[in-house]
Formats: structure tokens, C-alpha cells, sequence
């Protein structure tokens, strides 16, 4: 598995600096989980590449692509895909710590519709996932950058709904998890001016946690602390 998980950019020999959804951690990973890399990377890893990927050959059968961003240590990514054995799981994180433990998982558990991508995100999306193959695209909890002064760090963004739009097939989810409200409106107002989307919400909000999603540990630990859950699900509409 590469080290690297950001393409370096540059103009005349300068490196370009690049806004990301995310900063760069050392040194929290735990024996375990570089053990997992060394060892189940793999046969679970997928690297990262500037060429679209095919899913007939990365897969074993042919089914719905379900992708998660930022998948955290993996837990709730492996269960979920031991309940849904007929749909295929592709997960992308950025610390090396969350890509061990879901290895440790997914490895234990013997799943086979599960591949994960370490990497950032956009860029994997960019290149590696070709338009209108994605059946749901689900982001649970992304960092919501509250200070004024990082909101431009913020993963979703109106450029990256659109982008997202055009992986999605026909009728493709959009499911997105927040414990800020703030955060959880900002996505409301962005997404209202793409026309793309459709929101499952009767009340054009908020919907209801669909029982088949598992409560992921960062989500206990926002209940404990109070904090209200949002949940938003978008429907992309047929042209």
C-alpha cells in the first residue's frame, strides 16, 4: 500500500497548496492495524490510479456499487456489508489508522463485496469512478469545519454535489449523515440549486434513519453528548 495519498501539483516547479476536507495525521496507528496492511492490503486494497476502474474485474459478481466516504475505522462499512451480501461496497479513507482496523474487520469477517481505497476522495472520484455507476454515494459525519475560516475545507460543496450527480445512476442515492445543523442546512441550501437531486424528504428537510443503517460509535458518542442527528437522503431524478 502507497504512503501517498495526494497527488502533488505543480506550476513551474512550485507546489501548488491544495484546500482538502481533511489534515494529515502521523503516528496514531497501532501494531495491529500496520499488520492488517502488511498483510490483508492485498487482497482487500485497491491502489490508486488515474485510470476508471472496472468493477466487473475488482468485484466477483456484477451488482449495485455502494461507495462510503470516509469510512472511519470500518466498523459500521463491513457490518453493512455482511447485510447486504447481493450489493457490492467500495469504501475510501484517509487515515492509515481506519484502513487498518476495517482490514482487521473485513478480513475476520471473510467478507467478499467489500473493497477500500486509500486515498483522498475527490481525486479518486475524479479518475477512478466512471459516470453513472454508482447505485448510492453515503457520507456519514464528515468533518464539518465550524469555524468561519474553514468552512472552505468542507468536503461538500456545491462543485462536489454536481460531481456526484454525474457518478450516480439513475435514480442513485445520495445519503448524508451530520451532527451539525448548521452544516446540515448549508448542504440543504447548496443541493436546492442542483436540479439534479431529489430530496426523499416529505418535508424537504430531514428524512427518518432507515433501519437498515447501523449507528456507527461516532454517532453514540454524539447522543451522548446531546447532539441532534441529521439525516439527508436525495434521490437523483431521472432526465
Amino acid at each position: 500500500m502507497k504512503n501517498n495519498i495526494l497527488t502533488p501539483k505543480y506550476n513551474n516547479g512550485v507546489f501548488l497548496r491544495k484546500i482538502r476536507s481533511f489534515v494529515c495525521r502521523k503516528g496514531r496507528t497501532t501494531i495491529s492495524q500496520l499488520n492488517a496492511i502488511k498483510k490483508y492490503w492485498p487482497l482487500i486494497g485497491i491502489e490508486f490510479q488515474l485510470t476508471p476502474l472496472n468493477f466487473f474485474s475488482i468485484f466477483r459478481f456484477s451488482a449495485p456499487i455502494i461507495l462510503e466516504i470516509g469510512f472511519g475505522s470500518g466498523k459500521s462499512l463491513v457490518q453493512t456489508a455482511i447485510n447486504f451480501p447481493n450489493k457490492n461496497f467500495l469504501g475510501i479513507e484517509v487515515y492509515q489508522s481506519g484502513i487498518g482496523s476495517c482490514l482487521n474487520l473485513a478480513y475476520l469477517s471473510k467478507v467478499q463485496n467489500l473493497k477500500i481505497i486509500y486515498y483522498d476522495a475527490m481525486e479518486v472520484i475524479n479518475h477512478m469512478i466512471m459516470d453513472h455507476t454508482l447505485s448510492t454515494v453515503q457520507i456519514f459525519f464528515p468533518d464539518p469545519w465550524n469555524k468561519k475560516r474553514h468552512k472552505k475545507r468542507r468536503l461538500i460543496q456545491e462543485n462536489f454535489l454536481k460531481i456526484l450527480s454525474k457518478k450516480l445512476i439513475c435514480t442513485g442515492i445520495l445519503h448524508i449523515v451530520t451532527d451539525s445543523k448548521e452544516y446540515a442546512l448549508y448542504i440543504l441550501d447548496k443541493i436546492q440549486y442542483i436540479h439534479n437531486y431529489k430530496n426523499l424528504s416529505k418535508t424537504n428537510n430531514f428524512v427518518v434513519r432507515p433501519a437498515c443503517r447501523i449507528i456507527t460509535d461516532f454517532e453514540r458518542k454524539a447522543y451522548l453528548c446531546g447532539n441532534d442527528i441529521f439525516e439527508l437522503m436525495f434521490e437523483l431524478k431521472k432526465s
